[in-house]
């Protein structure tokens, strides 16, 4: 079956007709209906009355500590930033004109403990401002030694597009590292120390390394951090540093990541830890189309790559979530070209190097659901719930909670 027509809308009723496979074999044609079963393990959530969410907004979530609840922040059109709890949709206001007007800008959260989370957003002259949770609430980052913030200067960072910001929380709780693209195509980073707060700025990749309108991807595999973005040339280029744990950490040690060379500079990358040895890369393609590569690390690295689905299968310019629900299954969301949601389930022991894709593809969410946005993300609210951010048909912050 191609995987066009492989898939699978929850409640979507279907005409099924049954004929002789052959001329000449005696049968009835039956023509029947068939109503494909919803399933209870899907919850959607949606904010009434809410503010339009700004077209180059992305937006960022954190699980509330010492509860079920998924606190989000996204942008607004007037460059304000709102912020509401799942599954209570109220909003509440987090701060003023902030980002770029009329078209937003791209945010990050870290969470390090309780009372140590930070949100961090892009300004409208490239400064990078946000602000830090303690016991005593929300405010804006200190001017004491360690407290005060590096990177809040103008031109810090590339405002194209939203620009693009990414944050990660070290091994062990100890620091936490913000990373963006910088005016000239560099990674820039900072790193907070719980022993002696932030340092300076400094570059991870050089200049011309990634694309105005990439995203970016990081994540910690033990003591290593690995971060992803896409080149000018549409390359998947990776960076990494073997530990974290010195004084100064300097540049990370670049990549390529195996691709067809034809990534999406503005397409999303999502990049999800397989096993100590291994990362799952997975990437938009000019093709419209979602591309995979695994990178295993050790003495001898064996990569594979691979498309995961057919040319213009999905929207182009918007978000990939991704989510390994259990050891080698994974997740991955995606908006199609029909602005309907839609999810495949990978078997990471199946892997193959292939050019004809043919994994399920399930419609979470039908045809007009979503909006043509950047942001897609997959956040785990629990034990027994994740929950999967998008932004609906009327430029509204939505949920979709799932309980595997």
């Amino acid at each position: 079956m191609a995987q066009a027509n492989n898939m699978f809308s929850p409640g979507l009723t279907v005409t099924i007709q049954c004929a002789a496979i052959s001329p000449g074999l005696w049968a009835a044609p039956v023509t029947t209906t068939f109503t494909i079963p919803q399933s209870s393990q899907m919850t959607p959530y949606s904010i009434k009355g809410a503010p339009p969410i700004s077209p180059n907004c992305t937006m960022t979530s954190l699980p509330v500590h010492g509860t079920s609840n998924l606190e989000v922040w996204w942008g607004t059109a007037e460059g304000a930033i709102e912020t509401t709890w799942f599954p209570n949709t109220d909003l509440r206001g987090f701060a003023g004109a902030s980002t770029i007007s009329n078209t937003g800008s791209c945010l990050a959260s870290i969470s390090i403990s309780p009372t140590n989370q930070q949100v961090w957003w892009i300004t409208e002259t490239g400064a990078i401002d946000g602000k830090v949770y303690n016991a005593n609430g929300w405010a804006s980052p200190g001017t004491g030694a360690g407290e005060a913030i590096p990177f809040n200067v103008v031109g810090t960072a590339s405002t194209t597009n939203g620009g693009s910001m990414t944050g990660l929380v070290l091994e062990g709780n100890t620091g936490a590292i913000l990373f963006w693209v910088d005016p000239y195509g560099a990674i820039a980073y900072c790193r907070w120390l719980a022993s002696s707060g932030w340092q300076a700025v400094n570059s991870a990749l050089p200049p011309g390394t990634a694309s105005a309108t990439t995203q970016l991807s990081v994540l910690s595999v033990g003591s290593s951090v690995y971060l992803f973005c896409v080149s000018p040339s549409g390359a998947v280029v990776g960076g990494n540093w073997s530990s974290t744990s010195g004084q100064y950490l300097g540049g990370m040690s670049q990549f390529a990541v195996p691709s067809s060379g034809n990534a999406a500079p503005g397409g999303e990358l999502v990049s999800f830890g397989v096993s100590t040895q291994e990362i799952a890369v997975v990437w938009t393609t000019i093709q419209n189309n979602l591309e995979m590569s695994l990178v295993y690390g050790g003495d001898s690295p064996q990569n594979i790559q691979l498309p995961l689905t057919i040319a213009q299968s999905v929207l182009g310019g918007t978000g990939i979530a991704a989510y390994s629900m259990e050891a080698n299954q994974c997740s991955i969301w995606w908006i199609g070209q029909s602005s309907d949601l839609r999810r495949t389930n990978v078997d990471l022991t199946k892997l193959q190097a292939t050019t004809t894709p043919d994994w399920p593809v399930f419609e979470d969410l039908g045809p007009g659901s979503c909006k043509q946005m950047r942001s897609l993300i997959v956040q785990p609210a629990s034990a027994t719930e994740i929950c999967l951010l998008y932004v609906s048909a009327n430029d509204t912050v939505a949920v979709l909670s799932y309980t595997p």
